[in-house]
């Protein structure tokens, strides 16, 4: 027969279980809160509130891109993604097909939503970085940099990092340094002729 200190310390355990387990739980459904833009990854679509819109999710594995089809989450080096006000998520290989879909997101079936955010993997650092505020560089060059998709506008964080990278090709300029401001149709049949009807 077992001593009452044996019964007490099955009893300890088991609610301490328990109780690890209901932290554990809550956790998980608080989201990331780690403040480093990454997320924990999302709905495509769903209800998120304003604070989730402004920031990055994990790529779901199997996601093809918005754009192209190829799957974003094996392009963690060029692939980007961006948030519509709804809710709605899309995700792309790379920041030409993320141009494209910017510029036209009714062309590749996107919601009537406003885009709230996005985010690119800017090319010096790997890292996803907000696309309203980064610096791209109009590469025309296919063997400039290589990409996936053989030519993309170029992401940066910084703009001194922008800079560098013209300044190690004569083709360049500090004109062909843009902002997300700058993103138009002319600049998305740069990179995806061919979702765009000849003009």
């Amino acid at each position: 027969m077992e001593d009452a200190h044996s019964h007490l310390d099955r009893r300890t355990v088991v609610g301490t279980l328990g109780t690890t387990a209901a932290v554990a739980l809550a956790g998980c459904s608080a989201g990331d809160n780690t403040g480093d833009g990454t997320g924990d990854g999302g709905a495509e679509t769903g209800d998120e509130s304003t604070a989730d819109l402004e920031r990055a999710v994990a790529v779901p594995d199997a996601e093809g891109c918005a754009v192209c089809n190829m799957v974003a989450a094996e392009h963690p080096t060029w692939n980007a993604q961006l948030a519509h006000e709804d809710g709605t998520r899309s995700f792309f290989c790379s920041s030409g097909c993320f141009a494209a879909y910017y510029v036209d997101p009714a062309r590749f079936d996107g919601p009537a939503s406003p885009v709230a955010s996005g985010w690119v993997t800017g090319y010096e650092t790997g890292e996803l970085c907000p696309a309203e505020t980064a610096y791209f560089v109009r590469v025309t060059e296919t063997d400039h940099v290589d990409d996936i998709m053989r030519m993309n506008p170029t992401p940066f964080a910084d703009r001194a990092d922008a800079e560098a990278f013209v300044d190690s090709f004569e083709a360049y300029d500090d004109a062909d340094i843009v902002q997300l401001d700058a993103f138009d149709r002319d600049l998305a049949v740069v990179y995806r002729p061919q979702f765009f009807d000849a003009a």
